[in-house]
């Protein structure tokens, strides 16, 4: 499969949509109980197209129907152990009728040279313990940090 990755642009916000909360999408993938309204989702992919704003996305774009199958959302932020910036991958996600096919690891390269071109010198993400087929992936372009991550109770 042939693939083109690119940042996000204005006419992608249907078909991102469609990925982030459609039928089959991202949020239901990860089963989320928090309630992604409309209104988050505009307000996140506004943030993408503001170059005020360190929030960022890439698309993967199948070639041969030009369809958008995966994509990646990250963020910059400032970090209390490096000087420079950190990026933190918040959200990695490639259709499943398209998935093993090298989308992901694609995806997460370009995340290491976004890294490398925001001069940041620590890139990490996290997944749920239950996804052992995005854990096999990671595991083999990364590094467990040997954290567990903690947030505060809705």
């Amino acid at each position: 499969m042939s693939i083109t990755l690119r940042p996000i642009q204005e006419g992608d916000k249907p078909e991102w949509l469609n990925l982030w909360t459609g039928k089959g999408g991202y949020i239901e993938f990860y089963k989320s109980s928090h309630k992604i309204t409309p209104e988050i989702s505009d307000s996140t992919f506004a943030r993408f197209l503001d170059p005020n704003e360190p929030v960022y996305s890439v698309v993967a774009i199948d070639d041969s129907t030009g369809k958008i199958i995966g994509f990646a959302n990250y963020l910059t932020h400032r970090n209390t152990w490096t000087i420079e910036n950190a990026l933190y991958l918040n959200d990695l996600f490639v259709s499943e009728d398209v998935r093993l096919k090298g989308t992901g690891r694609k995806l997460i390269e370009y995340i290491y040279s976004e890294a490398d071109r925001l001069k940041c010198k620590k890139c990490y993400w996290s997944t749920q313990f239950e996804n052992h087929r995005a854990q096999l992936l990671y595991t083999k372009v990364g590094v467990k940090s040997g954290f567990l991550l903690y947030r505060r109770p809705d």
